[in-house]
């Protein structure tokens, strides 16, 4: 009795945890990567599955064959109901289905993948018939299910609502620490370029910026929007990577959504006591690798490796396929449970967010010509922003003049934009006061071919 008891609790005890382990909530991170991506048409429905349930109405006659012909190509069989053979035919709109006895009353439920991507699929007319003789008259109109298959989002769409639906412009984020001692720097970004990764240089602090095929200069100050061809470090792509992943997780754009935020887990390596991110919630662990990329002198220059392991190894232990949990809010699924990360831990004194499910969509609303927009701000000194909007894929020049005429500077020169909303910073640091022009040429290389010019005044004042 004694062994039939211990056996019973410690099934309850397997069932229960099984049921913990399957309830926990699954979290989300990037890879650099996947950010560098292209976005995809994310949301564009290819085809459709759909589901047909054919019942056997006639009294006290069993079958064994279907005819059936539908409003839409079939592209594949994804539910045979049980027939042993599905031939198609007639562009792939009629299949004659054999080898399965129905019962008269019973029915047989057949899925198919569809060329037709709207609803409204069916089977136009249909037919039993046993042993090649048919069964009573044809049924017509039958309806089906409908879902959708969809273009899910990849790492660039996820890069592109973050910045553009989520992050707060001016301000951008900041890598690094923003402050007033001299000789350091950080950087602000603020577009959704995706030239800001991969990164793959060594792992240091914000040493040098590149400002030539072979010349450096000292990292100070705020740089804005940096590509990775002017400063090359894997450290800045991942910490950069997971602070998106964080401000993402808290608007509600990644699940979970309702228990502990992403940035509260608490980083801890049993098996690596000199771990320097040991103890800290994620979002302190961001906060240590921008003091680490600013202060070089602060820091042995170790640490930068060692906090490259730790950020690197926290981005891979949730990163995984991108699958939309909906578009409409936009909300991408969770990969991986605390519980299957031995480094990453719960954090029972974190409160919980609350509200982080918004109605902000991917899709974006995509018009049908090129905008080009009012640079903000204006009047400025020196800086300010350039935004327009593509209706197709273009390769775009931006040029800068002055009241006569003449070029002062080139922003873009036949660079390739996706379409949608794109924003380019202009820094006239080392221009008189004045009265300037921008003029945009955008050349489309989609389905269109659009062409597309503007000019805008902008006035900088020192």
């Amino acid at each position: 009795m004694k062994n039939i008891y211990r056996l019973l609790v410690i099934g309850l005890i397997v069932t229960l945890s099984l049921s913990f382990l399957m309830a926990q909530p699954k979290y989300r991170t990037f890879n650099q990567i996947n950010l560098a991506e292209k976005k995809q048409n994310a949301g564009k429905v290819l085809s459709s599955d759909v589901c047909f349930i054919f019942k056997n109405d006639e009294v006290g006659i069993p079958v064994n064959s279907l005819h059936a012909r539908f409003n839409s190509a079939i592209v594949s069989v994804i539910n045979n109901g049980g027939f042993t053979s599905i031939e198609l035919s007639h562009k792939n709109k009629v299949i004659n289905a054999t080898g399965k006895t129905v019962a008269a009353g019973d029915s047989v439920t057949l899925c198919f993948n569809l060329a037709k991507k709207a609803p409204g699929a069916q089977a136009n007319y249909w037919q039993w018939d046993t042993n090649g003789t048919p069964v009573g008259n044809k049924r017509v109109e039958l309806a089906g299910s409908y879902s959708p298959i969809s273009i899910q989002p990849n790492g660039g769409n996820v890069r592109e609502y973050i910045y553009k639906k989520i992050i707060t412009r001016p301000q951008g984020v900041f890598v690094g620490m923003p402050t007033d001692t001299p000789n350091v720097g950080w950087i602000r970004y603020k577009t959704a370029d995706r030239k800001y990764y991969p990164h793959n240089g060594a792992a240091r602090c914000f040493d040098l910026i590149a400002t030539g095929s072979s010349i450096t200069k000292p990292f100070v100050g705020e740089h804005k929007n940096l590509h990775v061809k002017k400063h090359n470090n894997h450290l800045l792509g991942e910490v950069h990577a997971l602070k998106l992943a964080i401000i993402a997780n808290d608007s509600g754009a990644t699940e979970p959504t309702d228990t502990t935020a992403l940035g509260d887990l608490i980083y801890n390596d049993l098996t690596n006591p000199s771990d320097p991110c040991n103890g800290f919630i994620l979002r302190k662990v961001v906060a240590f690798v921008d003091s680490a990329l600013t202060y070089c002198d602060h820091f042995n220059p170790g640490i930068h490796a060692q906090l490259d392991t730790c950020v690197t190894r926290i981005n891979r232990a949730f990163d995984g396929p991108y699958v939309a949990v909906s578009l409409i809010p936009f909300l991408i699924a969770g990969t991986h449970t605390v519980e299957e990360v031995p480094f990453i831990h719960p954090n029972p004194s974190a409160a919980f967010f609350k509200g982080r499910l918004t109605d902000r969509s991917l899709i974006e609303q995509i018009p049908s010509q090129a905008i080009l927009q009012q640079n903000y701000p204006n009047p400025f000194n020196p800086t300010t922003t350039i935004d327009f909007t593509l209706a197709e894929l273009s390769v775009v020049t931006l040029k800068i003049y002055n009241m006569l005429g003449q070029e002062v500077m080139m922003l873009l020169d036949r660079e390739e934009f996706d379409e949608g909303e794109q924003s380019v910073e202009f820094d006239a640091s080392h221009l008189p006061s004045g009265i300037y022009f921008y003029k945009i040429i955008a050349q489309g290389s989609g389905e269109n071919q659009q062409q597309f010019q503007a000019i805008k005044r902008m006035v900088l004042v020192k």
